[in-house]
């Protein structure tokens, strides 16, 4: 009993990711193939980015405001804001340079 609802319960979070699939046309040339894959790699960048950004902010309340006046936590907090701005910096950078060459590339 235990398996079959542990199939039912994995064929039923799964199921989107195939009507996701249905939907999506399989390229017929190298162009499309190009399209399909840079529009994967935009979207992958966009969660990244949003993660990236949703730790960043927990970083700065949790050693700003939750630690406030903590010598330690302020040191920690100044290293977490330099290196989410580095990485949003980058992540914004790679995402036009993706775009850039798409376009360059292949046209809009």
């Amino acid at each position: 009993m235990r398996k079959i609802i542990a199939y039912i319960s994995s064929t039923l979070m799964l199921l989107p990711f195939g009507v996701f699939a249905a939907s999506v046309k399989a390229p017929r040339d190298f162009k499309g193939l190009v399209g399909v894959v840079t529009d994967l790699i935009s979207t992958i960048i966009v969660l990244i980015f949003a993660l990236t950004f949703l730790v960043f902010m927990w970083g700065i309340i949790k050693n700003w405001v939750i630690k406030r006046g903590e010598a330690e936590a302020v040191e920690s907090g100044k290293k977490i804001v330099v290196t989410g701005i580095i990485a949003l910096v980058v992540m914004s950078s790679i995402w036009g340079i993706l775009y850039l060459l798409q376009s360059s590339f292949f046209g809009s």
